[in-house]
């Protein structure tokens, strides 16, 4: 069972989306991975650079299995951070780090970079490099105004190229809100397309993994 993580934009919540399901995966006795193709806006820490998408499921767990294959400095595209590093990324070599990676997993779940079309390399696309691996997305996004577009654009694109939609987490989303856009985002989210809602996540503040694990069982049906 492996999912690559996408989302409708940057700062949509995929982190904590792909760490909520892998805590959440684990907690149930299985072999949990995640895997990080491409992570740029390296942290240095004692001498060494780590990935910080990884290193916050590092912090609740130390049985779900991360791994990367490209590691960039600075908060831009995986494509510019590899060309300002002197770096080309090889999307075989992604694959084959894939195909072992999940030798020894139960779940794996690949986080993205950004939406469907940001660039990974200067030769290939994250819808590319999904289509590459040969994984179902699910499609993370948020329920306010404008967002609506964004989750319609990234389903359309996605069908459009033969990406398999697994279904769409609705993240972020308030305990309680008088805002239409945001009251309304799922009906008229189902209004608008047949791709299955998997379920929504409260816009919680909580890092205690048993905290975050009883937000995602509730989603859990939806993964049977």
């Amino acid at each position: 069972m492996n999912y690559f993580i996408t989302g409708i934009d940057t700062d949509i919540g995929k982190t904590f989306i792909t760490k909520g399901l892998a805590l959440l995966f684990e907690s149930e006795g299985k072999k949990v991975g995640v895997f990080k193709p491409v992570q740029s806006g390296a942290i240095k820490e004692r001498g060494k650079f780590i990935a910080p998408d990884l290193e916050a499921i590092r912090v609740l767990s130390n049985n779900i299995k991360t791994s990367n294959s490209y590691l960039f400095e600075g908060e831009v595209s995986p494509a510019l951070a590899a060309r300002l590093s002197g770096i080309k990324v090889d999307i075989n070599k992604i694959k084959n780090d894939f195909d072992e990676f999940i030798k020894d997993t139960d779940v794996t779940l690949i986080e993205g970079a950004g939406g469907l079309l940001a660039p990974v390399s200067d030769d290939f696309l994250c819808a590319d490099l999904i289509k590459k691996l040969d994984v179902p997305i699910i499609i993370v996004t948020a329920p306010f105004l404008g967002r609506l577009n964004h989750t319609l654009l990234t389903i359309h694109y996605a069908k459009s190229v033969g990406i398999k939609i697994k279904g769409i987490i609705v993240n972020k989303v308030p305990e309680h809100c008088d805002n239409l856009a945001t009251k309304n985002f799922i009906d008229e989210l189902k209004r608008y397309t047949d791709v299955e809602i998997l379920g929504e996540i409260h816009d919680i503040n909580c890092v205690n993994p048993d905290c975050i694990i009883d937000e995602f069982k509730k989603i859990r049906v939806a993964f049977s």
